[in-house]
């Protein structure tokens, strides 16, 4: 695969079910496939899907407020990882966070995912803070943000 066979686009209906494989293969406490599919419905233009050959590889999913942008979710399948299909996606949603007049993204990320943290790092994003037992399984998220401007 070369990362300009990979298409992103808007979340569709079809994809739904390979998105919410995704999300369990790739998270302790995945969401429950009817908030995937809710989000979906309610907010496509923030839920990007990357595609190869038709079938879903890896998502990124975001939420807006006035002119603050949240990465709710990133995941992308694991036989796809560290070949630039995240950094394709969380490069646009940042456009189309700009595009509509956000500011500032915000996400928080565990504080064990050593991995997470240096990717994020590497696309702009910087620690700003601790939030205890963030995660139902107690672990603290490490808060991290990026300005747009």
């Amino acid at each position: 695969m070369h990362i300009d066979d990979v298409e992103i686009t808007c979340v569709r209906h079809e994809l739904l079910k390979e998105i919410c494989e995704i999300e369990q293969e790739s998270f302790s406490a995945p969401y429950p496939s009817y908030i995937i599919a809710s989000i979906a419905s309610e907010t496509p233009e923030t839920f990007l899907v990357a595609t190869f050959k038709q079938s879903a590889i890896g998502y990124v999913l975001g939420s807006m407020r006035k002119d603050a942008g949240h990465i709710l979710s990133i995941a992308v399948r694991s036989e796809f990882r560290r070949r630039h299909v995240g950094s394709k996606l969380m490069a646009e949603i940042l456009e189309v966070f700009f595009r509509k007049g956000v500011r500032r993204v915000e996400l928080e990320v565990r504080a064990s995912n050593y991995s997470a943290q240096e990717f994020y790092r590497k696309i702009g994003f910087q620690a700003n803070g601790l939030i205890k037992d963030y995660y139902r399984d107690g672990e603290d998220a490490v808060k991290m943000s990026r300005d747009l401007t």
